[in-house]
Formats: C-alpha cells, structure tokens, sequence
C-alpha cells in the first residue's frame, strides 16, 4: 500500500487553461482560485480541459477538488511531453475518479446503488461539506501538455461544475504515519435556546480536518517537509491523501482533502537521524 502523498506545488496555476466549453463568464481561470463559489462550469455533462506550459513540468497527479459529479464520472489523462506531440506521454485511459463503494463493503440494498463518501451536489452545498474530489494518480512524467476529458451522464443539474484544478508531483516520505491518524469533520454550526425554550440552530459551514503524527523522518523526508511548511506554511493549500490508490475507496475519499497546514508545530530529532513531526491539514 503506498504511503501518503502531498502535493504542495500546484503546477496548474502557472499553465494556461483552456476549456472545450464554458457558461457565461464562468471560464477555466476560476480553476487557479482558491474560492468555492469561482468554478468552471460546463454546457452539458462533458469537458475538456487542456493546460499548456512553456517549459516541461513534472506530474504525477491529476484532481478535481469540489465538483459535483457522482460516482458515476469517467475521466482520462493524457500529457504530451511536447505541445505539438502525437502521442502522449502518459494515458491514463478512462477511469474512475470517485468511484462507489466496494461491493461486499455494506449490506446490499441498505444503501442507494453507487454511493460513496461524498456528498454529491453542486456549490450551493459545498459550504456544507457537500461536492466530490476526483483524483487519478500516476507514475511522474516530463510534459508541457496535459488534456483532461471528464463526463458524468446522470447529473440531474445538466452540467459539470470543477472549482479547483491540481496537477503536479507528489512527495511521498519513506516511512509513514504512525498509526492513530484522525480526521474530524468540523461544524460551526450553533445550537442554541429560544426564551421561550425552543432549540434551533443557526446553520454554519463544514469542513474536514486530518491530524497525523510523522514519527520516523529519515533526513532527506525532514528536509522535504520543512520546504513544504516553509513554502505553504498556513497560507498556501496543498493536497493531501493518507490512503492514496487504495482498493477500499470510501477510506481514499474519507482521507483526501484540499486544505492549508494548521499547525506549525516543531519538528523534533527524537533519536539519532530520526525526526518527528505532528501535521494537521484542515480542508478550505
């Protein structure tokens, strides 16, 4: 099982991006914002997205954080080492980038068909924790083109809605997590009596927060990390998956989140060329 991956520089904000269709002014730019409700919105249930640099950069991972497709969306990846190549470098083909749960994971019947840990729905719920994060992960290659074709047949709102784009490498540490990893769903919802007695709430937003503890760092893993909080710190999102490519879906999904560090706690040498640290990603 591979261990957690972090990709903490986004090469997609310095392509340029194209789309094969947009509604209104809702055009590919709004894929290199940090804003929920900026999204590229499509004419229909299909998409292309087609991101140019001007030299080559090196990708192993392709998401779509907060879309509202289901469990039913195709996506393929194609990068081209040269804007004008043939033949790709890397073809993913066409998979599943939120896939349902495991069949055999729940009792049959007790849960609607192609459910998974997501929340389907479009912006108007993701304040809420609802959307869904499609990922497809590869081998790392050189390229200066990538195409992204996306389709989702059964969206009751006619048309695909992506309102982050990430492309890049990944860093991956040589010895995992330790074991006892969290992840908390945060609601600033509040509960709260009437004079008369009567209990209500006032509806606030939801968002996931992982908490892991990096125990065994070798020196060249302290290193990266310490570049990463140095570059990202608690201003710069990155993308986080504690179980990435892993058979049981629904625990990728639980565990994969787009957010900010939010804690920048110290970075230990608990013994002789082994360093510790405690890291928490909070969801935007």
């Amino acid at each position: 099982m591979p261990n957690l991956r972090i990709i903490h520089d986004n090469a997609a904000d310095r392509a340029g991006l194209a789309a094969s269709s947009q509604a209104g002014t809702l055009g590919p730019a709004n894929l290199q914002l940090d804003r929920k409700s900026a999204v590229l919105r499509a004419v229909g249930t299909t998409q292309t997205i087609t991101a140019t640099w001007p030299t080559q950069e090196c990708v192993a991972c392709v998401a779509l954080i907060l879309t509202n497709v289901t469990s039913s969306a195709r996506m393929r990846v194609r990068g081209y080492g040269q804007p004008n190549d043939a033949a790709p470098a890397i073809d993913t083909g066409w998979m599943m980038p939120c896939p349902e749960a495991p069949l055999g994971s729940y009792p049959f019947g007790e849960l609607p068909l192609g459910w998974n840990a997501d929340a389907w729905g479009g912006t108007n719920t993701w304040a809420r924790g609802g959307g869904a994060d499609a990922v497809a992960w590869f081998a790392p290659v050189f390229v200066r083109r990538l195409v992204i074709d996306v389709y989702c047949p059964d969206l009751p709102a006619g048309y695909i809605e992506i309102s982050r784009l990430v492309a890049g490498n990944y860093w991956s540490p040589e010895n995992n997590a330790e074991y006892g990893a969290s992840v908390q769903l945060q609601d600033s919802t509040e509960v709260y009596r009437t004079a008369a007695g009567t209990a209500k709430t006032a509806v606030g937003t939801a968002s996931d927060k992982l908490a892991i503890s990096l125990a065994h760092l070798t020196a060249p893993d302290r290193a990266r990390l310490m570049r990463i909080l140095r570059e990202c710190g608690p201003v710069r999102p990155l993308l986080f998956s504690l179980f990435p490519e892993n058979p049981d879906s629904l625990l990728e999904q639980d565990h994969m989140l787009y957010g900010r560090v939010a804690n920048l706690d110290a970075v230990s040498t608990p013994y002789y060329e082994i360093y510790a640290a405690p890291l928490q990603i909070e969801g935007i």
